[in-house]
């Protein structure tokens, strides 16, 4: 893989690097914080720009010169994984097989900390934040943007993380949820108030920090909505019955995400009867049906039919810790991490599924 050849002027390993904060200083009229870095194309150069302190830095990247950036702005970038055109081929493979651990996190909404802690504790990366894992695969199952304050740190972790388990072939698989995709369509009434100020730092709307001619987000747009793993159908919110008469396939989903919904106006893809039920509430990053009431377990088990898998695993709707319906045939992994307090990892070995705590603790799913 092309590498740029960037190297900080200063090592990142064992750096303590601080998280963002953002009070007022002496005067009440400006906030303090960290954020970055982003990297734009312009007019035929990579510009890349960080908040440091509050203020907007701003340096041009030439192969073989060190990046400019100062330690403390991210505790999890690193030049040294950066692509060196920025372009990322899309996640085209949607089956994986013979996977013998996994593990799924969900709806981390800017809680670092939380996911970082998650990961170490149960030895998918080590105490430096690097892959540990091995041959296992693990999946982010959606919703890393919104209400938290450090979205980049966790954007920037998954991005290393890929490539490292590529190294000890493994794999990382980021997921699309609805709110990326809610920030790459311009939604952006959940952005914490920091990154507001990272705009006006920027004067660009956020959503167009993650624009097409930017590295996060051409990278954003190659991710894809569902994967399996396995007998194991891993999708952010899930799959309606009015969605599976579309008999969509992974790969036909992912593809049309990708090439007809996001960045597409959203008028034009509501007036589209197969586009309007993958963006609205019956589509795969919106269902919430498995957890009503009346959801039962021939409901689940035509589901697992249609879709020739055993199990599907969830995000989008919160509960407490992870739950199972119906011994697994339906696993839901957002466990309330967006409140920055708690929060688990769902594991996989051996053939049986586990709730992994904070403490560290592997449950047995039942």
């Amino acid at each position: 893989m092309r590498i740029f050849c960037l190297l900080l002027s200063l090592s990142l390993s064992g750096v303590l690097l601080a998280p963002a904060s953002y009070a007022q200083n002496d005067s009440g009229s400006k906030y303090t914080f960290n954020d970055g870095p982003y990297i734009f194309y312009e007019n035929g150069l990579s510009i890349a720009r960080w908040v440091r302190n509050g203020q907007l830095e701003t340096d041009t990247l030439r192969a073989g010169a060190p990046m400019k950036i100062e330690a403390g702005v991210s505790a999890s970038f690193n030049p040294a994984y950066l692509h060196t055109d920025g372009s990322f081929e899309p996640s085209l493979e949607t089956t994986f097989k013979g996977v013998d651990k996994i593990a799924a996190v969900s709806d981390i909404h800017g809680q670092y900390e939380v996911l970082l802690k998650l990961l170490q504790v149960h030895h998918i990366v080590d105490d430096g934040g690097n892959w540990a894992f091995g041959q296992g695969h693990l999946v982010v199952v959606g919703d890393v943007f919104d209400r938290g304050d450090e979205v980049t740190e966790i954007l920037w972790l998954i991005h290393k993380l890929e490539q490292q388990a590529e190294q000890a072939n493994g794999k990382v698989h980021y997921l699309l949820g609805n709110h990326e995709v809610m920030v790459l369509q311009g939604d952006l009434r959940y952005i914490n108030k920091k990154y507001r100020y990272t705009s006006a730092s920027m004067r660009l709307p956020y959503n167009e920090i993650f624009g097409p001619d930017t590295y996060l987000g051409r990278w954003l747009r190659s991710k894809p909505i569902a994967i399996s793993i396995n007998k194991t159908a891993f999708v952010h919110a899930g799959f309606s019955q009015q969605y599976l008469q579309l008999g969509l396939s992974n790969e036909q989903l992912n593809e049309t995400f990708r090439e007809r919904i996001i960045g597409q106006p959203e008028d034009s893809i509501l007036a589209k009867p197969l586009l309007r039920v993958l963006y609205d509430e019956q589509g795969p990053i919106w269902y919430r049906g498995y957890f009503d009431e009346g959801f039962t377990k021939t409901q689940a088990q035509a589901i697992l039919r249609q879709i020739r898998k055993k199990n599907i695993v969830v995000g989008h709707t919160s509960f407490e810790a992870i739950v199972s319906l119906f011994r697994n045939k339906i696993i839901g992994i957002d466990s309330s991490i967006k409140f920055g307090k708690s929060g688990e990892i769902l594991l996989y070995e051996n053939k049986h599924f586990y709730r992994g705590t904070l403490a560290g603790e592997r449950v047995p799913l039942k």
